[in-house]
């Protein structure tokens, strides 16, 4: 249920890579389709039947997909994410500080490594809740399979269809090393992970297809 209290289904085939590009397929109640892209150093959006490109400047990603209730910087979360280091700015483990979003300020997660809950704080009083039924182990990673959200005009679910590596692993790359910055101003930026995986810490070591619908 979108913010014009109507129903819109969305289908969304996420290709992680830890090393180049991320690309997130969207179509909407099988009309508009998009393909968002996402690197380390720029970003753009393919719209798939007028076949145009359009640059994605960080003041873009706090639009909406569509009529859809999700936002071009929740992918960029997903993608590559990065927080300031708990003790930067408070004590509690269970609150991350985004560094870079354009839509959220603050993530709330429920203690553990597979909470049951989380919120999303935005600007002018936005928030978004999300209550997670279960976990699921896809190819040496545990993803979330089914997510119901709320934001304050918006209702939905998400469900985790299938995820899976992209290619076997001897043909994968190895991560590239990490080195802490010595900046002072760097290292408050330094830790960088996904909300729902530490893809730094993960076991999986090749690019993972997630779909979700």
């Amino acid at each position: 249920m979108n913010r014009e209290f109507s129903r819109v289904h969305t289908d969304i085939i996420w290709r992680h890579h830890p090393n180049e590009a991320d690309t997130f397929d969207i179509t909407l109640s099988g009309k508009e389709s998009y393909r968002y892209i996402s690197t380390p150093d720029f970003r753009y959006l393919e719209f798939k039947k007028e076949n145009v490109r359009r640059q994605m400047a960080m003041h873009h990603l706090q639009e909406y997909i569509g009529e859809s209730p999700l936002k071009w910087d929740d992918f960029e979360l997903l993608a590559r994410g990065n927080y300031l280091c708990y003790d930067s700015l408070h004590n509690d483990s269970a609150v991350l500080y985004t560094a870079y979003s354009q839509a959220w300020y603050s993530i709330v997660k429920g203690l553990g490594s597979q909470p049951d809950s989380l919120q999303m704080n935005g600007p002018r009083g936005e928030t978004r809740k999300l209550h997670i039924h279960s976990w699921k182990k896809y190819s040496a990673i545990t993803v979330p399979t089914i997510i119901d959200f709320e934001g304050n005009d918006y209702t939905g679910s998400l469900w985790t269809r299938t995820a899976f590596r992209i290619y076997k692993p001897a043909e994968a790359k190895p991560f590239p090393k990490i080195e802490e910055p010595k900046t002072p101003h760097l290292q408050k930026i330094y830790k960088t992970e996904s909300v729902f995986w530490n893809r730094l810490d993960s076991e999986v070591e090749v690019p993972l297809k997630l779909q979700m619908h």
